[in-house]
């Protein structure tokens, strides 16, 4: 399901021309944003923090980006992705190569970056919490105590229960974060080669 074509602008498309396509993306930030609101209730209701509609909210974020902001500041919807999974591949791509090199985008690597720390950490953490609470044969549970140590004396310190747990929110919100980052700024705010943005490194009077 395409959007409407550049010659459409900002305004309502024909239904099979783009304007299902606009249904949808109204269709689909409206559940979104519901869901959200959902979650704030039950959080309420269960006397918990907000910590997961809040969230959710960075993934919405990262989705209004995509087919609403960044559509608007280029002036017309037809720079939103498509809907489809090799439709939107193709997208991912073209897109990609209108700036040459999509991966030299610093908001790009940032975001990247912690999609891969956010893997890596709470994997980490789940793979300690499995061997504590299933020891071998003839060993007992290990408690909270034990993580703690095997990674003082792994790596010299351990973030703790809690603690663990709030840097992979931290790095998970990160990611969905800067990945709306690297794509608003394409196009609306910069518009060559990523690999240009860095011609100021090679500028720098250390090397000269």
């Amino acid at each position: 399901i395409a959007p409407p074509d550049l010659k459409y602008g900002l305004g309502l498309a024909p239904l099979m021309e783009g304007g299902l396509w606009q249904l949808i993306t109204v269709c689909a930030i409206g559940a979104f944003v519901s869901w959200a609101l959902r979650e704030v209730e039950i959080c309420r209701k269960l006397g918990m923090g907000l910590h997961v509609p809040f969230a959710f909210s960075v993934a919405i974020l990262a989705y209004v980006t995509l087919v609403v902001v960044r559509p608007v500041l280029m002036g017309a919807w037809g720079h939103g992705f498509p809907y489809g999974i090799m439709s939107h591949l193709d997208w991912v791509s073209n897109t990609g190569y209108q700036y040459l090199h999509f991966h030299y985008n610093p908001a790009h690597m940032l975001a990247v970056s912690f999609f891969f720390a956010t893997t890596f950490a709470l994997s980490l953490h789940g793979a300690l919490i499995l061997s504590s609470t299933n020891p071998g044969k003839g060993e007992v549970v290990k408690t909270a105590e034990h993580e703690n140590t095997f990674f003082r004396d792994t790596i010299g310190y351990s973030i703790g229960t809690l603690g663990v747990h709030r840097l992979g929110l931290f790095l998970a919100l990160s990611a969905g974060f800067w990945s709306a980052v690297c794509i608003v700024i394409s196009g609306p705010f910069w518009t060559r080669g990523w690999p240009e943005w860095w011609s100021w490194w090679l500028n720098l009077p250390v090397w000269k």
